[in-house]
């Protein structure tokens, strides 16, 4: 046992440190670092050889040709250049010996008509001016052989030439060479490519075309969808493409918290601002129910599973917060070159069962050809934490809650459970008792009229986070490097809350004539600390009255009695009992990923990949014997009922993650008929995969932190401890594994004729050991078709201001198995003896369920790409429509068959809605001739809406209730199922008014004097329409529409940047006020929202305020419906939580914020050049910077839900300051 210990120094602890003392994890991160290092270190030693090339040549009389081709050998170095001026060549005769490369080529060449460039590693060869017009008149009786570069001199590969006024054209080769026939020799060619200024040139004088990078046209040139790349002219499917580098934002340092408001149709939830916490994304709605609804993560092309295992069921819970992590929290975004999100069936289609919820390929950066590049960028964060005197802050401050105290004591009010008063009501309680005099009792009521205890300042603080990356890139054309080393200390605005993150990736690419081979790895470590979830600590802050100080005069803690349990009391400082306890997690994730390409011949190749990923997750939670949490437990501290009799409580959760992919695909591509008119493209492969988690969890008390971790003996005269703890499951610990192995193959199919009409056909089959017997005895294949009409010839040929026009559409099928399900019953025995019978006793793990079907999902979407003004304005119209057939549902069993639900095959979900995405650059004064550029703007506008609901017949067609085991609390949370109703429609009760005699609040369908007549006619009823007659349908708990508007401004090299994002038709609940976390009748240590200083006090308020006045006797108040017999119906608890539940505390989810701004500053090139820099730039960003939402939530953020059991932080604004320079 002595592994799972927990090794600590004997050390006091200061406010929310981590747990120390892990010598293994300790020498495991120093193993990783240096890991880490001697990568980086590699990648530096390889570039040193990419210094000056020296040759050695023994030529005779040999042609120019050969020399050429040995130089390329020699050096690496590649050479463009037109055939017919090394046909005309001289031959030569040379010798050198370590020449440098620079002088060996004019050696070479100084005997002929040839002038040569170097640009980064390719030699570019043309004629000398005088021999030009020669060259010209010797070609105009044979073809044009012409090549075509980029800026850099590097070939570029399908570019298109035409001859104007004709039908010809023709595209580049690899080489970037072309050819158009004699007949053509005396026209005028226009040569385009997507992203490239346009080019008309007369045919003699395109021998060697450089084309410039334009910067009005379409930014996402490549998409990439893991199993292929798709230039965007020939895209047919769904996809949202990024580059990181268009939306990197200081401050944020995770890829899914960037992609808020930028892709049309992602609907972005984030309902904490703790460190670490992951959002909730929703591609295109929701197509299950029960099974996972977040996306699919893909790095490189291979999928990327989460580190914990997590229920689905609590990662579609709209109030969990999930601090555990997903698959993408350890990469760093400053790696990532481009973000595309596959939305239909045809872009998902090759990622088989997973991907119903969509794709996010996540691509990193690699190399480029060139000299090896340092860069380095840093940014300091500064966190705001939350004050009394920011607008989303509506709590009563000292003397507004003595106010509450007075009228208390006035109305005589009673606790329940209470033995000792504190601050105030302590003060009172002595002037009665006499033990105090009047003056001390004023004094202390003026003190805590005015202490103004600044709980939110104690618990939480500003914090300050650092970011760092450095990379080093370069290499050749055959042979590219990129590599990062990066380091994020992210601390949170709740004090002793971090997370801190080391990640590495080296890609290393080699790309020869006849192979290709990429190998890539990405590795990070992340650790973290939070506050335990039982010791409320946002709930504190946000509740605690503050009249109570938090230290003495002296500078002591203050402490004042509270009673966990009946009869007992615990003297309790949040201060000092977050001092006993600590929640704290390591991660350790890796991906290691080879590729390699066979050239078979110019028109085959076979491609393999293998992938290896493994992450060991490791969370340990302790609370000390001095803790408020184990005093609980103790009860009475009687031998009998105490729990903990013996120090604390020490638990750990360990999760390891190992899962490999194999993969062989062969590719053809061919183009054929007159003019090469027709293309063709057949892809196919077989792919393996296997993915195991294996998990150990155990809670161990007698557990003493400041000795060392150590464990101590409980005697055995304690029988509570051994009767009532130490039998269940989480003392005596356990093991458990999920193994999935997959099987499947694929294929694509492409056709294309002259680049106008282009159509695909995708197709996977796959075989799981997850499926049912009959579901193993087939194979469901998931396919798509899908199409792209190029019409701007056809429709706007005329059309001067249209620059582009596409429409494309598609069709799938898409297939979903749920996770747990298996053809054989599984029963798992106890290890424990049962107390009451003595004997060993066992459970059913695992319940048979063969007959159940795939949940499938037909997709259709149809888009209408555009480019007008000159490529100014660019964008995409898209409707899409889903519909998902035989969803998974829980319904109930008979308990005799061991379990008490069963999944059946009985949804349909129908998802319909519309994208809009903008990109329009309104002004642009930035010339080719790289001069000092002019004013710029440009502005996306981003939109999606998402519509859906539940459209199949229901389990009882008299309430459309599609699921029988419910409750009202399934309504009051929108975890209820109805057709035709959206998923996540939630329900509220309908509010009337407040009782003239109490102020306590009456409801439509419960008020008391109708009472007999309600029980009588509800009794008869069916549950669910009694819910349904009760409450009233109060909307849908998640946006249906989500988008975004950036803007750019710039001028010479300053930019100015910001980025608006909106959501729209949900609705959340107003914070709790009467019940839960809040209460109408606060004990002492209580706080109260301001809401409540416009309570119901005397009868007439009923008339004037909707805010119930306080609960003066708990036990005074019996509602009807809490009796027997109208008990059974469960139609709610008290009236103050239906209140907080009612549809007057009910208000719009809309919003608008400012997700972040930034002003950044490019160095000038004099001023880069006297530091010896290629760019750098410093910058000032900020995000969060304000919301606009309906004014009744009062300051509350609109992503703060009052459905959650507990209050969290709100999403925090950030100010940052940036550097990033490269050398």
């Amino acid at each position: 046992m002595n592994d799972f210990l927990f090794r600590k120094e004997h050390s006091r602890r200061m406010p929310g440190d981590e747990i120390n003392g892990k010598v293994a994890k300790e020498n495991t991160l120093f193993s990783f670092q240096w890991i880490i290092i001697l990568i980086f270190l590699f990648t530096i030693a390889f570039s040193s050889q990419l210094k000056a090339q020296t040759v050695t040549l023994d030529l005779k009389n040999a042609s120019i040709i050969r020399a050429t081709e040995e130089i390329r050998k020699q050096t690496k170095y590649d050479f463009t250049y037109n055939d017919l001026i090394l046909k005309k060549a001289k031959p030569v005769t040379l010798k050198l010996v370590k020449e440098p490369l620079n002088s060996a080529l004019k050696k070479l060449f100084s005997s002929q008509d040839i002038d040569y460039e170097i640009k980064d590693r390719i030699i570019i060869i043309t004629e000398k001016k005088a021999g030009m017009a020669k060259g010209a008149n010797n070609a105009l009786d044979g073809p044009v052989n012409g090549s075509v570069t980029n800026e850099s001199g590097k070939p570029m590969e399908g570019v298109t030439v035409r001859v104007k006024g004709t039908k010809f054209s023709t595209q580049t080769d690899k080489s970037g060479h072309f050819i158009i026939p004699a007949q053509y020799a005396s026209s005028l060619l226009e040569i385009n490519h997507l992203g490239y200024y346009h080019l008309e040139i007369p045919a003699q004088r395109a021998r060697v075309v450089s084309l410039k990078m334009s910067a009005s046209e379409l930014k996402d040139i490549v998409v990439n969808t893991g199993y292929e790349q798709i230039d965007s002219r020939q895209l047919t499917s769904a996809v949202s493409s990024v580059k990181v580098d268009d939306i990197l934002t200081p401050g944020v340092n995770t890829i899914d918290k960037l992609l808020e408001g930028r892709i049309p149709g992602l609907v972005f939830m984030q309902n904490s601002g703790q460190v670490g916490a992951a959002p909730k994304l929703r591609i295109r709605g929701t197509s299950t129910i029960l099974g996972n609804r977040e996306p699919l993560w893909v790095l490189d092309g291979i999928v990327l599973q989460d580190p914990v295992n997590v229920n689905p069921q609590s990662i579609n819970d709209l109030d969990f917060v999930n601090l555990l992590g997903n698959a993408i929290a350890g990469l760093n975004p400053e790696d990532i070159d481009q973000i595309d999100v596959l939305k239909d069936a045809s872009a998902t289609a090759l990622y088989g069962a997973k991907a119903g919820n969509g794709v996010i390929v996540i691509t990193t950066k690699k190399g480029k050809p060139g000299k090896p590049t340092i860069s380095y960028s840093a940014n300091t964060t500064f966190n705001r934490r939350p004050r009394y005197s920011d607008r989303n802050m509506y709590m009563m401050n000292s003397e507004e809650r003595m106010d509450v105290s007075q009228e208390m004591v006035e109305r005589r009010m009673q606790y329940n459970n209470i033995t000792q008063f504190s601050g105030y009501e302590d003060a009172l309680q002595q002037y009665y008792k006499g033990t105090i005099n009047y003056d001390e009792f004023k004094r202390q009521k003026d003190y805590y009229a005015s202490v103004n205890t600044d709980w939110l300042g104690l618990i939480t603080h500003d914090s300050y986070s650092q970011n760092h990356t450095l990379t080093l890139s370069g290499g050749s054309n055959r042979i590219k490097f990129y590599s990062s080393l990066g380091y994020l200390d992210e601390q949170g605005t709740i004090r002793g809350e971090y997370n801190k993150r080391y990640s590495s990736v080296v890609n290393v690419t080699a790309d020869y004539d006849q192979f290709l081979a990429q190998v890539s790895f990405a590795g990070n470590y992340s650790s973290r600390n939070y506050s335990p979830a039982d010791l409320g600590i946002m709930n504190y802050a946000y509740n605690t009255s503050r009249t109570l100080p938090a230290y003495n005069p002296d500078g002591s803690y203050f402490y004042y009695p509270v009673t966990p349990t009946v009869g007992q009391l615990f003297n309790y400082n949040i201060l000092k009992d977050r001092e006993y306890s600590a929640d704290h997690t390591d991660l350790m994730a890796s991906n290691l990923k080879a590729l390699l390409r066979l050239k078979i011949t110019p028109k085959f190749n076979l491609e393999g990949t293998f992938a290896y990923a493994i992450s060991n997750n490791d969370r340990q939670l302790y609370y000390t014997k001095d803790s408020y949490y184990i005093s609980k437990l103790r009860a009475d501290y009687s031998l009998r009922n105490d729990k903990a009799p013996v120090g604390g409580e020490w638990t750990k959760n360990e999760t390891r993650n190992n899962n490999y992919t194999g993969r062989l695909q062969a590719n053809y591509a061919t183009t054929f008929g007159a003019e090469n008119r027709h293309s063709l493209t057949i892809s196919g492969g077989t792919e393996i995969k296997s993915n195991e988690y294996n998990g150990f969890d155990i809670t161990r008390r007698g557990y003493f932190p400041e000795m060392g971790g150590y464990f101590d003996i409980v005697p055995t005269t304690y029988s509570g401890y051994y009767n009532q703890w130490m039998s269940t499951k989480a003392a005596l610990g356990s093991f458990n594994r999920q193994l999935t192995n997959e099987l499947a193959w694929y294929g694509t199919t492409g056709y294309s004729y002259r680049e106008k009409y282009i159509f695909n056909f995708h197709i996977r089959g796959e075989q799981s050991n997850l499926f049912g017997i009959r579901s193993n005895n087939k194979l469901l294949p998931i396919y798509a078709f899908s199409g792209r009409w190029n019409m701007k010839d056809d429709v706007a040929r005329n059309t001067s201001w249209v620059s582009d026009l596409a429409l494309k559409a598609s069709w799938g099928w898409q297939g979903n198995m749920l996770p747990g399900q298996t053809p054989y019953m599984i029963i798992r025995q106890n290890a424990s003896t049962d107390p009451y019978y003595n004997s060993t006793s066992a459970n059913i793990s695992n319940y048979p369920n063969p007959d159940l079907r795939w949940e499938r999902t037909s997709s259709s979407n149809i888009a209408l790409d555009f480019a007008l003004f000159g490529n100014k304005v660019t964008g995409s119209l898209g409707y899409f429509y889903k519909r998902t057939q035989d969803a998974f549902l829980n319904k109930i069993v008979s308990e005799i068959n061991g379990v008490q639900t069963y999944v059946i095959n009985s949804g349909t979900i129908e998802n319909k809605g519309v994208e809009v995405a903008l990109s329009v650059t309104a002004i642009n004064n930035v010339g080719m001739n790289k001069t000092k550029r002019g004013f710029v703007w440009r502005f996306d506008p981003q939109l999606g809406q998402v519509l859906n609901k539940i459209i199949n017949q229901a389990i009882n067609n008299r309430n459309n209730v599609l699921i029988d085991n419910i409750d009202y609390s399934n309504y009051l949370s929108g975890n209820i199922q109805l057709a035709g109703k959206p998923i996540n429609t939630f329900y509220s009760y309908k509010f009337k008014s407040l009782s003239p005699v109490d102020g306590s609040p009456i409801f439509y369908g419960l008020e008391n004097e109708n009472a007999a007549e309600y029980q009588k006619r509800y009794l008869n009823m069916d549950r669910q329409d009694v819910y349904l007659e009760i409450m009233s349908e109060s909307g849908r708990r998640e946006p249906f529409i989500q988008g975004g508007v950036s803007n750019y401004f710039g001028y010479r090299n300053f930019g100015l940047s910001f980025n608006l994002t909106y959501s729209l038709g949900n609705k959340i609940r107003l914070m709790k006020i009467a019940s839960g976390y809040a209460s109408t009748s606060a004990y002492p240590q209580q706080n109260l929202r301001k809401e409540f200083v416009d309570r119901w006090r005397r009868p007439g308020d009923e008339a004037y305020t909707n805010i119930p006045g306080l609960q003066v006797n708990p036990n005074t108040i019996n509602a009807w419906w809490q009796n027997s017999p109208a008990s059974s119906l469960q139609l709610g608890g008290s009236a103050y939580d239906m209140y907080d539940n009612s549809d007057v505390r009910l208000v719009s989810g809309d919003y608008l914020k400012l997700q972040s701004a930034s002003f950044r500053y490019n160095f000038s090139e004099s001023l880069m050049r006297k530091l010896k820099l290629s760019s750098a730039y410093v910058a000032l960003t900020g995000t969060n910077l304000f919301t606009l939402s309906n004014k009744m939530l009062k300051g509350q953020d609109p992503t703060q839900s009052g459905s959650t059991p507990n209050i969290n932080l709100s999403v925090r604004p950030t100010y940052s300051a940036s550097l990033n320079v490269s050398f």
